[in-house]
């Protein structure tokens, strides 16, 4: 599943390249997801050059210099990356920007979701969940306190549901709620109004630590032996305490906690 470490990892592999070139061509390959026909295309796209590749949340978002973005739904799985005109396309391939040097963006998604929006302007309304998406967790304006408060309008969620709704935090998916959970010694299924503002602010906490480490340093992130995230798998043990890991399922994703590390509220 994609997550917001993923995105920055996939963005910081292209914006270089593709920020102030100009598309040449535009294919798509999948017009059932990608909400563009050719004289849309050809008009806002074509023969413009790319102003800024931005995230929010688990989204990609190219603005363009002709005033409209390109805004890509990644999806469970969806890919934006660059490749040779000459490579074939994947199955899944959904849309490709042609650049004059022989190499194209392209995006791919065999997800459910994985569509492709052209916007006018800044107006992201009517997208559904881009409209509504929650603060970014990297965000200064993610404070503690409006966490806090964020947190006191859904007290019947589970801690882990409230770090996935995408309208409260934008970008968390399961692995890594899992491993904020963990991080802050708070079992995933506690009911939020069940925590102190204490418990709430060292969630804060390790919401942006775990994300900021997984961001800038993914693969040390991945291989630290102290991370739940590598042991997300039936049998294993907590990587503290050695105890057998408990799975259950929350929010409709399987969860894995210490019973012995992570204590209730």
């Amino acid at each position: 599943m994609i997550e917001l470490p993923d995105v920055e990892r996939m963005i910081d592999a292209f914006a270089g390249y593709a920020t102030g070139k100009t598309v040449s061509v535009v294919l798509i390959d999948d017009k059932e997801t990608v909400d563009l026909d050719g004289g849309r295309a050809a008009e806002h796209i074509q023969g413009h050059a790319i102003d800024t590749v931005e995230r929010h949340g688990k989204y990609v978002v190219l603005r363009f210099r002709s005033e409209v973005s390109l805004v890509f739904d990644m999806g469970t799985d969806g890919e934006v990356y660059l490749e040779s005109q000459t490579a074939p396309p994947r199955d899944t391939s959904k849309i490709r920007l042609q650049f004059a040097a022989g190499r194209e963006l392209r995006f791919a998604s065999s997800g459910t979701a994985g569509d492709v929006y052209l916007i006018e302007g800044n107006d992201f309304s009517g997208l559904g969940v881009l409209d509504n998406l929650g603060l970014d967790p990297l965000s200064e304006e993610l404070t503690a306190p409006r966490f806090i408060q964020l947190a006191g309008s859904r007290g019947r969620s589970s801690l882990k549901g409230l770090l996935m709704n995408e309208e409260v935090v934008a970008g968390i998916g399961n692995e890594y709620a899992d491993e904020i959970c963990f991080q802050a010694s708070i079992r995933p299924d506690c009911k939020v109004a069940d925590l102190t503002d204490e418990q709430l602010s060292l969630v804060h906490k390790y919401l942006r630590r775990v994300l900021r480490r997984a961001t800038l340093h993914w693969q040390a992130a991945h291989a630290d032996p102290g991370w739940l995230i590598n042991r997300r798998r039936p049998g294993h043990t907590c990587p503290r305490c050695m105890t057998e890991l408990e799975s259950l399922s929350l929010v409709g994703k399987r969860t894995y906690l210490c019973p012995r590390c992570q204590r209730a509220a």
